[in-house]
């Protein structure tokens, strides 16, 4: 196909994936409410004497569930399908997690989920870099790396007829970027000063000014990237990549690897039939519009009882430009041709109706009902509640929406982890090394060829709402709870011990692996005295011929009592003494010696 053909056809579908989404209201949808976001909800051609307030419950409600849903490292765990890919799937657990946290992809599941939040739709996206320089250390083992980037969903076109990404014949972005980025890429650059785009062909939609000159040339290009699904004859599909600036195809990846869409995608709430998800500040932006309208009324009426507006006979002789400009200043002296309280009068501006008020309370209140962020989700004052058994009710039945939303979040991580290792067992086939700490606290490296994992088939799983902070908050104080009552009861077995009680404190994962060892290397050593001690009584007692029945006896009898002594040792001790049977012992022997 020759490439002026092959621009049309890609413009095509572009537009034809434009057109779909304008037509459905999410370009006009977006671009309200990122203006509600930045607080910029108030059109240019408001008046400027009409106040303008700004309650933004659309940029609380977004970081506030950002926050409720943020984990601190979302990492699944791979499982192997038999027998003989354990140890391969314990290895590629070890890699998952060290490239997990070299590419910083919590952050970026982060940006996902306020995009969500705002937009209805996050969008991660995994690709190759093979531009970077050599890496692994000294040796310098292997270039290019896989990388992420945080795509925003107004950039993003897909196939207009797809419900799903996997349904999508083609997904095109388009970009802003500078004409001296595009220049000096590696792969794109070149002389592309004859670049420019249409008005159809840009992909912004939030109105925001295309030219980074001071000079008044625009420097800003429209860049295109098209991704189409192609059936091969053997089976299966592979992946083109083209390259678009203009009307000019700059780069083609004919065969991309792997054969994937290298996108994540986060829906804050899926809808049936529909590619973009729903947000929940789309879901009460009406009600942020009426708490807007309602607040500029009462500041208009608030600021005209302050300041009311003047009438001015035309017989006092006094010039209204001068009542305009002087009229509230203190001292300011009007001459009048009549009586003066004829001259100027102040119209008397109606009262704030108390209506408005409960309007702006109820629409407050149906804010709160619809992303359940109440007064007890906020930890406020809840009012007569006085237990603590009924504050934690409260708080249950306030998160329950975000638990149940938490599904989404697992999904959304299961696919970018997918989507990871199938980069890391196509494109890694030199060596490389992977970081991890070992169970003595030092670090450690494994030397691995991703490709060697290539077809390694696992499940996975991830329990994401146990460790979301609601989640965790309920664990710690639960935990404090079987501490204490372990302390005072001493029940045998523990309901918990220290270590179980450690992995839920809210450290650091580095303070907590630390005290973790210690108390290890501890227990270690305690227990090896006192083995040691009643090794020794042991000997005494047999020297000294104590029957070896009884000896038996009171070696099970010192060993139980020593671990009882350990676990009491949780909280408050009992008066029982470790070494109470050692005193039995040499009573034992000393009657012994008598006979």
């Amino acid at each position: 196909m020759e490439t002026s053909q092959r621009v049309k056809e890609i413009k095509a579908r572009y537009r034809a994936a434009k057109n779909k989404r304008q037509a459905i209201g999410m370009d006009s949808k977006w671009h309200t409410l990122d203006k509600y976001d930045i607080g910029q909800q108030w059109e240019n051609n408001t008046p400027a004497w009409i106040p303008k307030p700004v309650t933004n419950w659309i940029h609380t409600v977004k970081v506030t569930k950002r926050a409720a849903f943020a984990i601190e490292n979302p990492v699944g765990q791979i499982l192997p399908l038999s027998p003989e890919d354990k140890d391969k799937a314990q290895q590629l657990q070890q890699i998952y997690e060290y490239e997990w946290q070299r590419l910083g992809a919590t952050k970026y599941m982060r940006s996902a989920i306020e995009d969500g939040k705002l937009l209805g739709t996050g969008i991660v996206q995994f690709y190759w870099n093979e531009n970077t320089e050599v890496r692994g250390g000294t040796n310098g083992l292997y270039e290019g790396e896989v990388e992420m980037r945080r795509i925003d969903p107004a950039n993003f076109y897909p196939d207009p007829q797809a419900f799903s990404l996997e349904e999508c014949r083609y997904i095109h972005i388009v970009e802003r970027k500078s004409l001296e980025w595009l220049k000096n890429h590696p792969t794109f650059g070149g002389n592309h000063e004859e670049t420019h785009s249409t008005e159809d062909d840009r992909g912004e939609i939030y109105k925001r000014d295309y030219s980074s000159s001071t000079e008044g040339k625009n420097d800003i290009i429209d860049f295109h990237t098209h991704y189409e699904k192609i059936q091969q004859k053997e089976g299966g599909f592979r992946y083109r990549v083209t390259y678009l600036v203009g009307d000019k195809i700059v780069h083609t990846i004919d065969d991309l690897q792997p054969r994937c869409y290298p996108f994540a995608i986060y829906r804050d709430f899926p809808q049936r039939h529909h590619f973009w998800g729903l947000s929940t500040c789309s879901l009460i932006l009406e009600n942020q519009k009426i708490i807007n309208k309602v607040e500029a009324i009462i500041a208009l009426i608030g600021t005209h009882l302050q300041n009311p507006q003047r009438i001015v006979n035309k017989r006092s002789g006094i010039n209204p430009r001068e009542v305009a400009r002087y009229g509230s200043a203190p001292g300011h002296v009007f001459v009048s041709n009549g009586a003066p309280e004829r001259a100027i009068t102040w119209a008397q501006p109606p009262p704030i109706p108390e209506y408005l008020f409960r309007l702006m309370e109820q629409a407050k209140e149906n804010i709160r009902e619809v992303t359940g962020i109440t007064e007890s989700y906020q930890g406020m004052n809840v009012g007569s509640l006085q237990t603590s058994s009924g504050v934690e009710q409260l708080i249950e039945r306030a998160t329950m929406r975000d638990r149940d939303q938490m599904f989404e979040v697992e999904e959304f991580v299961e696919q970018m982890t997918r989507i990871l290792l199938r980069f890391i067992t196509t494109n890694y086939d030199t060596e490389r090394y992977a970081r991890f700490e070992n169970e003595q606290g030092d670090m450690d490296f494994i030397s691995y060829f991703g490709t060697d994992y290539q077809g390694l088939e696992y499940d996975f799983r991830i329990d994401v709402s146990a460790k979301a902070p609601m989640s965790r908050q309920k664990m710690q104080e639960e935990m404090d709870r079987l501490l204490e009552i372990q302390g005072q009861y001493g029940y045998d077995p523990a309901i918990v011990t220290p270590e179980e009680y450690m992995e839920i404190a809210p450290f650091s994962n580095q303070v907590r692996q630390r005290i973790l060892r210690r108390m290890e290397n501890e227990r270690v050593i305690n227990n090896t005295e006192s083995l040691v001690q009643v090794a020794m009584m042991i000997s005494e007692a047999i020297q000294s011929g104590v029957p070896e029945e009884e000896v038996q006896q009171m070696a099970m009898e010192m060993v139980e009592q020593r671990e009882q002594a350990r676990k009491q040792g949780i909280g408050s001790a009992h008066g029982n003494d470790p070494d109470a049977n050692s005193g039995q012992i040499q009573r034992q022997q000393a009657g012994t010696g008598g006979m």
